[in-house]
């Protein structure tokens, strides 16, 4: 999720405005040098995990956690992941799917209670894949002050519900956040759990992922990082942003360890109904960014070298990237805590380089 209207537009969500790396850099000593460039630069920090199926062929980071006090970023440093939270809501609503509690090809006013009835013909589909027209919530002019304010579901959802739709549902591809503030509240609603204890009882605990939560501005987290942004005068502390608001369209945090065993077990069939991993990988007809077409929380590119299943995201002080090849079983993970392109820059040039030609 970006937040930041500013930083939408210089990050959106993976505006893939990218300068490709040299490609075919196959061993730890290569991969790391191509980070190590983008470091030196001052673009990036953060942390980094490239495996090919069982083996780890990178896991390192760099800069700081914490610059006031001169703390390392390491290896099981927690970040704020913004964006590729899209894919664990998206699964989840796949998984209530199993469970007959929820069809994606339903319209939303089935379980969206007092929806407008310019959202009648709006399915979850539509929302999981961007095409249902309703305005991004963090595009509006309230945005701005919304962001530091305690703000409940509910009036997160007035924010936008009344607005007149961007376009006719299903006619083309809209990125907006409130899409999955709305598929959070059907969690929620389907499984009478809250987004939080959902994800959590149904993900992260099955998959041994002890450093993924929904990230709470007032919990006292071990080895959170802090998040930092890039000014004229040089680094400085990001924008607060209240961490309520986002929910299943960008508020876990987590590490490259724990997002690789995400991967793991996503692709490995331990999540997911064959004919649900279909459904989630399979991108709607529209061009989304970048030549890429986005499926249902995921972004697909197609090229001539390969298919590669992605997302990046931004949140005020930090950038992600996570990304997969099925051919090669590639994943790469690009955790930043310093806001700019270098999170999807390495994740895209890293996903090359492994490729096996």
């Amino acid at each position: 999720m970006l937040i930041s209207r500013t930083l939408l537009r210089s990050t959106l969500p993976i505006a893939l405005a990218l300068t490709p790396f040299a490609v075919q850099a196959q061993s730890t000593e290569e991969l790391t040098e191509m980070v190590e460039v983008e470091a030196a630069s001052g673009a990036y920090m953060g942390s980094v995990l490239v495996a090919r199926g069982d083996e780890v062929l990178l896991d390192q980071a760099w800069g700081s956690a914490n610059l006031e006090w001169d703390i390392a970023n390491t290896s099981d440093t927690r970040f704020r992941i913004g964006s590729v939270t899209k894919q664990f809501t998206a699964v989840s609503i796949l998984l209530l799917q199993e469970r007959g509690l929820i069809n994606i090809e339903d319209p939303i006013s089935k379980y969206i209670e007092d929806a407008p009835e310019s959202w009648a013909k709006i399915t979850v589909r539509d929302l999981l894949q961007h095409t249902s027209g309703i305005p991004n919530l963090t595009s509006l002019d309230s945005f701005g002050t919304q962001k530091f304010l305690p703000t409940s579901q509910d009036e997160l959802i007035a924010t936008f519900s009344g607005l007149p739709l961007e376009f006719e549902p299903n006619s083309e591809w809209r990125y907006s956040n409130s899409n999955f503030v709305l598929l959070s509240r059907m969690v929620e609603t389907a499984s009478k759990m809250s987004y939080q204890d959902f994800v959590k009882t149904n993900l992260f605990d099955p998959l041994g992922m002890k450093s993924t939560g929904i990230d709470r501005s007032a919990e006292i987290l071990p080895k959170r990082a802090a998040g930092y942004s890039p000014s004229d005068d040089g680094i400085i502390n990001a924008e607060y942003v209240n961490m309520a608001i986002p929910t299943g369209a960008g508020a876990l945090y987590s590490s490259t360890g724990d997002l690789l065993k995400w991967q793991r077990g996503l692709f490995g069939g331990k999540v997911l109904s064959e004919a649900s991993m279909t459904q989630l990988t399979t991108p709607s007809e529209f061009e989304a960014v970048a030549g890429a077409k986005y499926a249902l929380g995921l972004l697909v590119t197609d090229t001539p070298e390969g298919r590669s299943i992605w997302h990046g995201g931004g949140i005020e002080g930090f950038n992600a990237f996570l990304g997969y090849d099925p051919d090669t079983k590639v994943t790469v993970v690009v955790l930043a805590n310093l806001n700019g392109g270098s999170a999807s820059k390495l994740g895209m040039g890293l996903l090359e380089a492994t490729r096996e030609k």
